[in-house]
């Protein structure tokens, strides 16, 4: 999902799924940043394009998590985790 090197069509997306996701379903989702809103997990990602983003979407529901909102956050950009001073 998420490359070392973002290109200019990447885009960040916020995908809010009821519950509290447990930290065992959460290491299956690598690459996305991780919160939690009230009752709801928020998982945030980088994107190259639609496809790739209903990919994460179909293994969200492989998953039998319960989508609620998806949202595009726009001009926002993940750290580059190998960029010293991103964190």
């Amino acid at each position: 999902m998420k490359s070392t090197e973002p290109s200019a069509g990447d885009q960040i997306f916020e995908v809010r799924v009821a519950g509290l996701v447990s930290d065992e379903l959460l290491d299956r989702l690598c690459g996305v940043e991780v919160s939690s809103q009230e009752l709801r997990t928020v998982l945030t990602g980088q994107f190259r394009d639609q496809a790739e983003l209903h990919g994460f979407l179909a293994r969200l529901r492989s998953l039998n998590l319960d989508i609620v909102e998806i949202r595009r956050v726009p001009g926002a950009r993940l750290p580059d985790p190998h960029r010293e001073g991103d964190a």
